[in-house]
């Protein structure tokens, strides 16, 4: 695949020799600048706030690990400013949870903060998970070193911790039974998961010691979910899509939708998903009857267009509440990787709406997953609506309607077709395949953060898109690392959140980040 030129700049004399300048000390220490974004050297606004370079952290990793241990290392490698706590809204601190495996936010849940949830929180023990309350710790030091911290509020893409009263929490799909992993997850429009949000929202707040708060939803609307419309989706269950409970019921109705003509489509999509994921060609082909079913039961569309909605009120609501509690805390969104992948889901994602209440969204923008992700998108859609086409063919599509240019199925994958697909084929729904697959470059993680800059211009949200360094797969270098960094912020990004998981970053492409921060005279 070709690659296009860098957006055209004009730079002065000055400029020039300030650059070159930059570019020959950056040889001389081992980390040039790579040559398609090396004019990016100086920040575009040099006198702007300094960036926000955030990592995001389990806590109960740094249990583990060592809070002044971690931060250290943090700091010392990649000048990180800002930490980033999984707090998972399902707290260690409900009674009724399995205590044998938790998982949460390791911080006291307190009960005045929780009313209408349908659980019952209770106070952290000393002998519970040998730490009362690792927030206060955990603060203490980040404050003592000028750190700022937010927790990072995701209530999916886990699987649910046994809590007594959680389950009525969760989505219900098309047979009425309620979920129990990803795609699904909460109910949106379910009042005691709204109730548990903003509880969380004011407990956070008022509790603890943080900056700001981020919220991450890593899901998708029904219709996506049906049609397995992520990377790693292929084995998903179109008979297990949701959400189809009373409370979306209820809406529906004031809505003046037709739910029975709701769960009528979606029934009528069933058993085409489950023929193509069996190789059964329909008689005029995938994509003219995945058409014609469209044509047939437009509710497809107004349920999933009804899905992003209730998401979108849910946001304006997880900010407004904590704006009202202490106006000046900073709100942002977590966005899945799929809107790389998946058109429609790009097409959910606007960004300018977000500019009505996001001080900062992180898009994740991980070069070093993101060509297997395609890749396996690529195969979970061939076989439904793009069925018709070869892999490399859809891969083709792919990357005209998102606007990419990277590297071939085969080259990707690096091995045959038919060895990939067979062991994506035994592996199950959001699993990750075992080998060396090649990244995508430098030039999507510009395309991408420059298309959320644009997305969100005129307006005071900040785009800190997600910086993945051995997400998944350890394939990242330092030269690919300094390339993203680069790029992230030629393409006007006002920081990144160094993702995902430390234990899995290799130093040298930790410690790449911060050199590069360096050279760019961003800390």
């Amino acid at each position: 695949m070709s690659t296009p030129s860098d957006p055209p700049d004009s730079l002065s004399r000055r400029d020039f020799v300030r650059t070159a300048a930059l570019a020959a000390t950056a040889v001389g220490t081992g980390l040039a600048l790579s040559p398609s974004l090396a004019h990016a050297a100086e920040p575009a606004t040099p006198a702007a706030a300094p960036p926000m370079i955030g990592f995001q952290a389990e806590v109960s990793y740094l249990l583990s690990y060592g809070i002044t241990r971690f931060l250290d290392d943090v700091q010392a490698r990649a000048n990180v400013n800002t930490l980033f706590l999984h707090a998972n809204l399902f707290d260690p601190s409900w009674a009724g949870l399995d205590r044998a495996a938790p998982t949460g936010n390791f911080a006291t849940a307190h009960p005045e903060f929780y009313r209408d949830v349908g659980m019952k929180p209770q106070g952290l023990a000393a002998g519970d998970f040998d730490l009362p309350d690792a927030m206060h710790q955990i603060s203490a030091e980040t404050r003592r070193r000028g750190l700022k911290i937010y927790p990072w509020m995701e209530e999916d893409n886990r699987a649910p911790p046994k809590i007594t009263g959680m389950d009525r929490l969760y989505e219900v799909d098309l047979y009425g039974r309620r979920t129990a992993g990803h795609p699904g997850g909460p109910c949106l429009n379910n009042p005691y998961f709204r109730n548990l949000i903003t509880g969380a929202v004011e407990d956070w707040i008022r509790s603890y010691d943080i900056d700001g708060l981020q919220r991450g939803s890593e899901r998708q609307g029904p219709l996506g979910n049906a049609l397995g419309a992520w990377h790693h989706g292929a084995k998903s269950d179109p008979g297990h899509t949701s959400c189809f409970c009373e409370y979306c019921a209820a809406k529906a109705a004031k809505l003046g939708l037709d739910f029975s003509r709701v769960k009528q489509a979606f029934l009528a999509l069933e058993p085409y998903v489950r023929a193509g994921r069996a190789g059964q060609r329909p008689r005029d082909g995938y994509f003219v009857e995945f058409w014609r079913i469209l044509l047939r039961h437009p509710e497809l569309l107004a349920w999933e267009n009804f899905w992003a909605e209730s998401m979108r009120e849910m946001q304006r609501e997880f900010s407004a509440k904590a704006k009202s509690i202490r106006p000046g805390v900073q709100v942002g969104y977590h966005l899945w990787h799929n809107i790389a992948f998946n058109p429609i889901y790009r097409a959910e994602q606007d960004y300018h709406p977000y500019t009505e209440y996001a001080d900062f969204l992180k898009p994740v923008v991980y070069d070093n997953p993101a060509g297997e992700r395609m890749t396996s998108f690529v195969d979970s859609l061939a076989q439904n609506i793009f069925g018709d086409l070869s892999r490399q063919q859809l891969l083709e599509f792919e990357y005209s309607v998102m606007d990419l240019h990277e590297k071939s199925y085969a080259e990707i994958v690096g091995r045959g077709n038919t060895s990939y697909e067979t062991q994506l084929n035994a592996l199950p729904v959001n699993a990750t395949p075992r080998g060396a697959f090649e990244r995508f470059s430098a030039d999507y993680v510009y395309g991408e953060t420059k298309r959320a800059v644009d997305g969100v211009a005129g307006s005071a949200t900040r785009i800190c898109p997600g910086l993945g360094i051995d997400v998944q797969l350890k394939n990242s270098t330092p030269e690919s690392v300094r390339a993203a960094v680069q790029a992230i912020f030629k393409a006007g990004g006002a920081g990144m959140v160094i993702s995902t998981s430390h234990a899995a970053m290799r130093p040298e492409n930790l410690s790449a980040v911060g050199t590069t921060l360096r050279e760019l005279k961003l800390v």
